[in-house]
């Protein structure tokens, strides 16, 4: 038998949430899949006791909290802002590629993302817009370029220029992937300060958000490696 109801049934939270970090608010990273997210706080106990008339007070210290969780995703860019700059990251560059004819619609103002970049996130080179006719459009003039958050370089036409909105173009270029990353660590003795945050969004598009403001990592880094027969990957965990 039932011995009470659900007083709220929008407060059950069910599944596991976004986790992101970074060094500000303003600029978190989303680590991707992960397992094993967990948030927890920990204190002391404080008790101050007399000789005659027991515990005269009682309170906490050491008031800290801690996300957790299995990162799924190896990658190093993103394992250097959580470990707080300890580490030193190098790209070691592929070989130019060329792209020919690349085609993209362009709708409204909007910046469209081209396929490939650089490894090093700059702008590609060596860029030839046509449009549907095989003419050579011109830049800031006809279209504009510009780099996003992630190192690709995007186009968008321009408002009242030759193009309208929905026009096709054809985008050449050349780009030199990365080949390469190497991180390296050791020799520094602080750790910069993180903000994690994790999100867990249900069906009714209804966030339950907890932020920690000023973090660090907690742990050195650890990865298991499985058996070649395993399903499961290595994944780094994260405290």
């Amino acid at each position: 038998m039932a011995q009470t109801t659900v007083q709220n049934k929008n407060a059950i939270r069910f599944g596991s949430g976004k986790l992101e970090i970074g060094p500000n608010i303003n600029n978190l990273i989303n680590i991707g899949a992960v397992r094993n997210a967990l948030f927890r706080e920990e204190w002391e106990d404080v008790e101050v006791r007399s000789d005659n008339a027991g515990v005269i007070k009682v309170g906490i210290k050491e008031h800290v909290a801690f996300i957790e969780c299995d990162m799924m995703e190896v990658n190093l860019e993103t394992m250097k802002t959580v470990r707080g700059n300890l580490d030193t990251l190098t790209t070691v560059a592929g070989e130019p590629t060329s792209i020919e004819d690349e085609s993209h619609v362009l709708e409204s103002t909007d910046f469209v993302r081209l396929q490939y970049r650089n490894g090093d996130g700059t702008e590609v080179g060596s860029i030839v817009v046509k449009d549907e006719n095989e003419t050579i459009l011109t830049r800031n003039t006809d279209y504009v370029l510009a780099i996003d958050s992630v190192g690709y370089t995007c186009i968008a036409r321009i408002e009242n220029g030759t193009l309208s909105s929905g026009d096709e173009v054809k985008v050449s270029y050349q780009y030199t992937p990365t080949s390469a990353i190497t991180m390296t660590s050791g020799g520094r003795v602080t750790i910069s300060d993180r903000v994690i945050r994790i999100t867990n969004i249900n069906e009714n598009e209804k966030e339950f958000r907890i932020t920690l403001y000023k973090a660090t990592i907690n742990e050195g880094t650890e990865i298991e490696f499985p058996g070649d027969d395993d399903d499961d990957p290595a994944m780094p965990r994260l405290v």
